[in-house]
């Protein structure tokens, strides 16, 4: 339920087909671009899978030129928004941000698909272009200011220094815009405090920052910086504070690029854009909705923190104020990484998160609140979990120990503290790997972590670390990870371990093997641990497995138990499809000769195996296409490959032995052989040969009728007949009646 919003909203979120489907509404107002006087309300509609939409209500416009509409389609696509609806004269359009074409105003409304694979931002490729434009442009003005004051100083101190620089002129640029002059807002104010926290290099525990600039040089950074146009399609105050981390990490991924001499130095980011299309991540958002109070966020390995980000459009309370967001910010996030850049970037969006686009809020302008500025401070800061300071009793000299300290920055023990009073759920995905080569911090992964391995990630040793931990934990992991050779001690750790679920996406021909993810929950211990898994098709399976059926080498083997129960009652009393048909199994090579006339009278039953299952046809001549062809008539052998039972079967051997050839796959089908002397089987046989004769004649019938009636007609009765062939087919192979539900139940559900 969304209170406090105008009735020609509510309107149009249900016009628009998301009244089920809202999950928290923001209003704000729009001021066009060079119309001083011309200011649109618009509600911030955020829907449960976390996409966005907008609603300008221009009711009480007189006239809607097109330089305004021009302006909304800019908002549109600078908010990342998946669609935009404006309301005028009781009429609502509809403008859908389609990244391959420009956008345009369309009405009637289309309904929103429930998932857009591109993710769930849709970054307009013009302000991409743009926005990295202007960044490149910024980093290079002030670097040269840079380079006046200091000369060529080292590389790391630099760029940290001129990000800052860059952060803050960013921010200043953004109140410009909106005609505010920060240098004229008084200096104990909030928003003074607030640009600072998310522009300022992070302090590394209590110790002083690890490079200073001195206050002139920053000033003359952020001016000049200010002279720097912006691009025409920007509205920077209007962009998504994720667009904005995405841009700045790709800032930072060019200027790594141009300097970098060793790849073995440059660590390698996972592509967190690939986890949030992913099932998988849909899925967690799900089950973290359902949970219930004001929990707190913790990720201990939050990279730049997109991910953390997005969480909270789901983490949404009742604050009015942006003061009020800040301090719920402040007291529930909790997040460290041991990059100094991750973390600033990672303040300066939720600082943005916490404003929300309400620049002009009085609060912003009152003297700020101490207490909550050093909370923000203390629990996002530098740090990393994998190590604390017993890292130093590794180390043979007092000046290997202090350097190994500064260098791997280890979490401080009161980095949770303020955690204690609350519940809270950890999420966490792996940001990077680096090769740890020193010989002593091998020494200390191997004391203090069961799942060491020789060439482990060191994201592995983050998910145990967060497994250790007593808060509900979700922790994402690429699923090809998990079946390396050297996840093998992590695997061993997980079956003693609090893990309670395990979500797993399988490998589709459409996704690389890189872009499938697995997320693994931790709560109390359980005896067994869930499996959730989506299929190549799509398919949602949930079932349960005991930890001890886990396998401890050989990769994560999570085949459901009662799957091996139908592959069990497949395999009893049959014989494969090529010993079925003696061996006179054909390619359509071997039929070439064939013509249309030569053949009369023939039936010809084609088998072709593809992505999403067994296609068959019979008919008087071989479909050309078909990976296997067999002389017919034989109904009982057609009633079985149709049936949910061979097709299943058909996906799973796919699944589990993805290099096997098409024609093997078909070869090797399991077929069952009736027994004559048995009078059920006997009848069995006999209902499904006649129910594929009428199943034939309906088809061929449904293809003349003309009328609505007569082809839902047909198609119930098809429904039925497809029904019973599928029950005397389970009958016939002896499937238990609590795995026909299963195997009977239409696919996608």
């Amino acid at each position: 339920m969304i209170p406090d919003i105008s009735q020609c909203c509510t309107q149009a979120i249900r016009k628009a087909g998301l009244s089920e489907k809202t999950c928290s509404l923001r209003k704000r107002n729009l001021v066009i671009k060079d119309r001083e006087n011309t200011s649109i309300p618009f509600f911030f509609v955020t829907l449960h899978d976390l996409r966005q939409v907008l609603i300008w209500d221009a009711s009480n416009e007189a006239e809607l030129i097109d330089s305004v509409k021009k302006e909304l389609i800019t908002h549109l696509k600078n908010s990342g928004a998946c669609a935009g609806y404006l309301i005028r004269d009781g009429n609502l359009t509809q403008i859908i941000n389609r990244q391959e074409r420009v956008p345009e105003f369309c009405n009637p409304t289309e309904i929103l698909p429930d998932l857009i694979h591109n993710g769930i931002l849709c970054e307009s490729a013009d302000v991409s272009e743009s926005l990295d434009t202007y960044l490149d442009a910024l980093h290079r003005t002030l670097s040269g200011v840079f380079y006046r004051s200091y000369g060529e100083s080292d590389r790391e101190r630099r760029e940290m220094l001129v990000l800052s620089g860059i952060l803050e002129t960013f921010t200043t640029k953004i109140f410009e815009s909106i005609r505010i002059d920060l240098n004229t807002v008084p200096e104990h104010s909030c928003i003074r405090h607030l640009v600072t926290l998310g522009s300022a290099i992070p302090g590394y525990l209590k110790d002083e920052p690890p490079c200073f600039l001195d206050p002139g040089t920053h000033s003359m950074m952020v001016r000049e910086g200010c002279s720097v146009p912006v691009p025409e399609p920007l509205r920077i105050h209007l962009i998504d504070p994720v667009i904005l981390i995405r841009a700045f990490s790709r800032l930072m991924k060019r200027i790594r690029d141009r300097h970098k001499r060793k790849k073995d130095h440059i660590a390698c980011d996972c592509d967190i854009s690939s986890l949030i299309s992913s099932p998988v991540f849909f899925h967690v958002m799900r089950c973290m909705k359902k949970s219930e109070g004001n929990k707190a966020i913790i990720d201990p390995q939050s990279g730049n923190g997109e991910l953390l980000l997005l969480l909270l459009r789901l983490h949404t309370g009742e604050e009015t104020s942006p003061l009020d967001r800040f301090s719920r910010v402040a007291d529930t996030i909790f997040c460290s990484d041991p990059s100094f850049s991750s973390v600033l970037l990672t303040r300066f969006g939720l600082i943005l998160h916490a404003i929300d686009g309400d620049f002009l809020h009085p609060d912003l302008f009152e003297p700020c609140q101490k207490e909550k500025m050093d909370a923000f401070r203390s629990h996002i800061r530098v740090g990393n979990s994998l190590f604390t300071r017993e890292i130093m009793d590794e180390y043979l000299s007092e000046q290997e120990a202090e350097a190994a300290f500064h260098s791997l920055r280890p979490s401080d023990a009161d980095w949770l503290a303020g955690v204690s009073d609350r519940p809270a759920i950890l999420i966490t995905a792996p940001c990077r790997q680096k090769a740890l080569r020193n010989p002593e911090i091998r020494q200390y992964l191997c004391k203090h972590f069961s799942s060491y391995s020789y060439d482990a990630m060191t994201a592995l040793y983050s998910a145990e670390y967060a497994i250790r931990m007593r808060y509900d934990s979700y922790i994402f992991l690429p699923s090809g990870w998990l079946s390396d050779l050297h996840a093998g001690p992590f695997r061993k750790m997980v079956r003693r371990s609090r893990v309670t679920q395990i979500i797993h996406e399988e490998h589709s021909p459409d996704r690389d093997l890189s872009d499938t993810w697995s997320c693994l929950c931790a709560g109390e211990v359980s005896p067994s641990i869930g499996i959730t898994r989506f299929t190549d098709t799509g398919n949602e399976i949930s079932y349960c497995l005991n930890r001890d059926d886990l396998p401890e080498e050989d990769g994560w083997n999570l085949d459901d138990p009662l799957e091996r129960e139908i592959i069990s009652c497949l395999m009893k009393d049959s014989v494969s499809l090529s010993e079925y048909c003696l061996g006179a199994l054909y390619k359509p090579g071997d039929l070439s000769e064939l013509d249309h006339g030569s053949h009369e009278g023939e039936c010809w039953i084609s088998i072709q195996n593809t992505p999403g299952g067994l296609l068959i046809t019979s008919g008087d001549l071989p479909d050309k296409t078909a990976d296997i062809i067999i002389k017919g008539p034989d109904d009982y052998l057609e009633g079985l490959l149709i049936s949910p039972l061979i097709r299943w079967y058909c996906r799973y051997m796919n699944r589990n032995q993805s290099q096997v050839h098409s024609e093997h796959l078909i070869s090797a089908i399991p077929v069952h052989q009736p027994d004559w002397f048995s009078p059920e089987e006997k009848e069995h046989v006999r209902h499904i040969s006649e129910s594929l004769h009428e199943r034939a004649f309906l088809i061929q019938k449904r293809e003349y009728v003309r009328s609505f009636h007569d082809k839902e007609r047909i198609r119930k009765k098809l429904h039925q007949i497809e029904g019973k062939v599928n029950k005397g087919v389970c009958s016939l192979y002896q499937i238990p009646g609590y795995l026909q539900d299963r195997l009977l139940t239409p696919e996608g559900e």
